[in-house]
């Protein structure tokens, strides 16, 4: 019945350590604390009264003397059934909460991690006052105030968005007090932001190794443009229809979406970079900051949460995005046909999305089909053009037809198609597919 999980603790007595348990869970997403359980799920119940409330009057003094910022109204504790101690923590909106004896430092702040905990770091806790304090980055006064818009200004002139110093303060570039903000610094000249791309070969060894500095939106566009570069389209002909079958690496709007999801919801706080990586079975997008104010479910649902709302705004405004919580569900979208998967990673300090490259064949475990032994007659042969294969499907359909009878059957389609380039075609290219039978004068072409 009982088993430690993330939310879950199991103790065997209430001893010291359990006020770090009762932390971590305060500090991170709540959960459970079961006292009078061993390790294997086994009860060892507490039965007398006296035994009873002398933990129940230690879990109060803890509560109030053990603790800060106090939690009190995030504490419940009973006695179930089972004549277990059952402590019942809520997470707390005033973090980090920690050991009242050790101070607000990494040896009295703790965290969960999956089924354990650990002691926060210095940057971890910063984050943690900074959200319970409700900081905002983007409206925070920019330490630069000599700043430059060139490409800001080109890119909202070609989309018709005004950038005056009026609509500047509009989109919250500029603060009452005539300011630049921290979002102003990300659009402009001298934004400190740096997005690092690579590509690599099987060994990891770098094939491509670049870093965008500038704008946001000049990195941005930069990222945007290189990866859809790398996002390879197969062909195949389907040597049934004779039809042929593309598949690109990175279907649908996942790739971009993927990339637009890093740049918007950073934690531009955090002095760390977005990280384009490409790998032969997959591209890995790294952002700083790890979901905000949601889980990973509800951002699967389509729930809308905003760490950076100004610059969401100005994208949308600029038509990068549509603002209406889609972009991961689209990627989900986009490999809902496919047996690979998108893999989500989240941690408090980093999101990472995993995009599987559809194109992509494991050698030992998933060969690559070739035509003498795949039954379902792949055939990979990137020089026939559309020509060729409407060729191969007017024989496939009609066997026995002549060069010139081919050229007929073709004409509603290609209007300017001639028996030679029938001809040309049958004899250059198509040998492989196709042979001839019967007499010169009155024989046919049939598909092998």
């Amino acid at each position: 019945m009982y088993s430690e999980s993330n939310v879950i603790e199991l103790k065997e007595q209430l001893v010291d350590d359990v006020k770090k348990e009762i932390v971590a869970f305060l500090n991170t997403d709540g959960g459970t604390i079961y006292v009078g359980v061993k390790d294997d799920g086994t009860v060892v119940p507490f039965i007398s009264k006296k035994e009873k409330d002398y933990l129940d009057c230690k879990i109060a003094n803890w509560i109030s003397d053990a603790f800060f910022p106090i939690p009190s109204n995030l504490i419940k504790h009973y006695f179930n059934s089972d004549n277990v101690l059952v402590i019942e923590v809520m997470k707390g909106d005033e973090r980090p909460y920690y050991l009242k004896e050790k101070g607000p430092k990494p040896s009295g702040v703790y965290k969960r991690v999956g089924s354990t905990i650990r002691m926060a770091n210095d940057s971890e806790i910063l984050l943690m006052l900074l959200d319970s304090k409700k900081y905002s980055f983007e409206e925070d006064i920019s330490e630069e105030q000599e700043l430059t818009f060139k490409y800001f200004d080109e890119i909202c002139e070609d989309n018709n968005l005004p950038h005056d110093d009026r609509n500047m303060k509009s989109l919250r570039m500029i603060n009452k007090n005539g300011l630049y903000t921290n979002l102003a610094l990300l659009m402009s000249d001298q934004s400190p932001i740096v997005a690092k791309f690579a590509k690599y070969d099987s060994q990891l060894n770098f094939k491509v190794k670049k870093e965008y500095k500038g704008s946001l939106l000049k990195v941005m566009n930069n990222v945007l443009e290189n990866a859809a570069n790398y996002n390879d389209i197969s062909a195949v002909i389907d040597g049934t229809s004779w039809q042929r079958k593309e598949t690109i690496s990175y279907p649908g709007a996942s790739l971009r979406e993927s990339i637009l999801n890093a740049f918007c919801h950073s934690n531009y706080f955090i002095r760390s970079n977005i990280k384009i990586e490409f790998y032969d079975d997959k591209v890995k997008i790294t952002n700083p900051g790890g979901i905000y104010q949601a889980t990973l479910e509800q951002i699967f649902d389509g729930v809308q949460t905003y760490r950076n709302p100004g610059l969401v705004n100005i994208l949308s405004k600029l038509h990068y995005i549509e603002n209406f919580g889609t972009g991961i569900p689209r990627i989900l979208e986009a490999y809902e046909n496919s047996t690979k998967k998108v893999d989500f990673s989240v941690s408090d300090n980093f999101f990472i999305i995993k995009l599987p490259n559809l194109n992509y064949r494991d050698p030992i475990n998933d060969p690559i089909n070739d035509p003498t032994n795949d039954p379902t007659n792949i055939i990979k042969d990137d020089a026939l053009n559309d020509i060729d294969l409407s060729i191969l499907r007017t024989i496939k359909l009609n066997p026995g037809l002549n060069a010139k009878q081919i050229s007929e059957k073709l004409h509603f389609q290609y209007s300017n198609i001639t028996v030679d380039m029938v001809k040309n075609s049958l004899k250059r290219k198509l040998t492989k597919y196709v042979t001839f039978k019967g007499a010169l004068k009155t024989g046919g072409y049939f598909v092998l």
